[in-house]
């Protein structure tokens, strides 16, 4: 059974044709259009129909098309909401699809949500029935699985890890609105910030990216932690502290098997880990501290794989 897969993020597009048991026959990826949705969704079709021509494909032989969405989606309707950093809202991006495509099953997922539908379908649900999954990329998005069921609540907006408040004192403002969430502490537009306020104050550190050859960044202020750079370890260290204490409410209130951590910023998760495990060891109860914090199975394509595992 072959199935159309979109993954769209705030900054990124993947799109892929596959099949029900995860396996990919092609796939593009190529900036989001973040002034014109539908014009970006047009351009994901445009692909998809070549993708089918190239393998002797018709559209009617594409079973349905899963469709991740970088924010607040309703999903019966398969209608975006609302998506801050790419500034669409109220896209009825079902509908469009379908219209566009002839193809009558379009499930469309928040971005996070179908991350861990992916998870569970292809990579470690297999091991664990009860997980959460924190995404930490531009922002964190997180989604609950209890008992091997995707946990949405009363209104859909169940697990949104990144808007719990984890700064009190000198709270950052966050794209919700509000100050203080993890998504303006613990995300890689944090790590970010914390980069450049280091390098603006501290001319060695700043010298250390130029004998790197390389700008400042999260990945180069990880390569520069790795070789025993200690300002950049404390950046890090401070970025998994406030991603310790997320996980911490999260870990309190739902006594998960494992946390799944996907994202950029997990691949360096090595990094984080300790300032993560401090947290973890000041807010967890003391029953749920040694929870097994892990990257997911699924590498950088958890998302697309996503994409795929809704529409199956």
């Amino acid at each position: 059974m072959y199935i159309g897969a979109f993954d769209i993020g705030g900054t990124k597009t993947i799109v892929a044709l596959a099949d029900d048991a995860g396996k990919i026959y092609e796939k593009q990826q190529f900036p989001t259009d973040t002034g014109d949705c539908l014009r970006h969704l047009d351009v994901c079709c445009e692909i998809l129909c070549r993708f089918a021509e190239k393998r002797g494909l018709r559209m009617e032989q594409i079973a349905g098309i899963g469709v991740n969405l970088p924010g607040i989606v309703e999903r019966g309707e398969g209608v975006l909401l609302r998506a801050v950093y790419a500034g669409w809202s109220q896209v009825p991006v079902r509908a469009y699809l379908s219209e566009k495509l002839r193809i009558a099953r379009v499930v469309c997922e928040n971005d996070v949500n179908a991350c861990a539908v992916g998870e569970m379908r292809f990579g470690l649900g297999k091991r664990f029935s009860s997980f959460g999954w924190m995404t930490v990329s531009t922002g964190v998005g997180g989604a609950v699985v209890s008992d091997g069921r995707l946990i949405r609540g009363a209104h859909g907006y169940a697990g949104e890890l990144g808007h719990l408040k984890v700064e009190y004192q000198k709270p950052c403002g966050c794209p919700c609105g509000e100050q203080g969430c993890l998504e303006a502490h613990g995300s890689g537009t944090a790590l970010n910030r914390l980069i450049e306020e280091r390098t603006r104050q501290d001319a060695a550190f700043q010298a250390a990216f130029d004998r790197l050859g390389e700008r400042p960044s999260g990945a180069s202020c990880a390569k520069l932690a790795k070789n025993g750079n200690e300002t950049a370890a404390a950046i890090f260290q401070q970025v998994g502290e406030y991603l310790g204490k997320g996980i911490s409410y999260y870990t309190n209130i739902l006594d998960p098997e494992a946390v799944i951590i996907g994202g950029g910023v997990s691949a360096s998760l090595d990094l984080l880990m300790p300032g993560i495990r401090r947290s973890m060891e000041q807010y967890t109860f003391a029953q749920m501290k040694d929870v097994p914090i892990l990257p997911t199975a699924l590498g950088y394509e958890a998302a697309l794989m996503g994409a795929v595992a809704i529409a199956v």
